[in-house]
């Protein structure tokens, strides 16, 4: 089994490398996620080798794998009708919350949608869509989250639209800097993250639907609550 990541970017709580000691170790993948893909390969008595690579590389291989043998699976993706027409959806995986960031030096009390603000109010990560969180304008983008977070404390920058969980963890596993007043405020939208196999796969169609029993089995057991939150940072 030829599984594709992709590199640079760790997604807490679902996938990320393990520390010890405060120290990442890169030889062992560790996450929600994680956890459920690899335990449901186990069950099926599939070994797996597991390349890092950008991320468009990833969709790329997966497009390529009839021809190039290279990726056949890979997970914490979202959905693109583009990206259906090479591959098979699993069954959700988990859902995000997005959300607004924000310091609580700026505002006691943020306004409860982000349509309400000026867009030059906003900052995001450069090569980030925007659109779910209801940002109709262009935000002011920086290279990176760290970046952002590190405007929002200067008050440079007064709303950052993100996915709440992977921050939020992300903060907690020392990936990202915050800081004391840094708050969130939950929309009321979600977006769906999915495991991918290539249609390329002989074996595609067949391992995508026994992969979703096993999830399904996983979700009415609570099985899969219980990865969720032991994955979850502690509040």
């Amino acid at each position: 089994m030829q599984i594709c990541l992709g590199e640079g970017n760790e997604w807490p709580p679902y996938t990320y490398w393990e520390r010890q000691d405060g120290k990442i170790d890169q030889s062992r993948l560790t996450g929600a996620a994680t956890t459920m893909v690899l335990d449901a390969l186990q069950q099926l008595g599939l070994q797996h080798r597991i390349q890092y690579l950008p991320w468009a590389r990833v969709q790329q291989e997966l497009a390529e794998f009839a021809s190039n043998n290279r990726c056949e699976l890979t997970w914490d993706a979202s959905y693109k009708p583009q990206r259906a027409a090479y591959a098979h959806y699993s069954v959700p995986l988990y859902q995000t919350h997005l959300g607004l960031f924000y310091s609580a030096r700026r505002f006691n009390q943020p306004p409860s949608t982000p349509a309400a603000l000026p867009a030059k109010r906003f900052c995001g990560v450069i090569g980030y869509n925007y659109a779910p969180y209801g940002v109709v304008q262009e935000p002011q983008r920086f290279p990176g989250i760290q970046q952002v977070l590190g405007m929002l404390e200067r008050e440079r920058c007064e709303f950052f639209p993100s996915e709440i969980e992977p921050l939020t963890s992300g903060i907690a596993l020392g990936i990202y800097q915050g800081h004391a007043e840094l708050r969130s405020l939950r929309l009321d939208i979600r977006k769906n993250f999915y495991l991918l196999v290539s249609k390329g796969s002989p074996r595609g169609e067949q391992l995508v639907n026994r992969l979703n029993q096993i999830f399904i089995a996983s979700q009415e057991s609570g099985r899969h609550a219980e990865l969720l939150q032991r994955f979850m940072p502690t509040p």
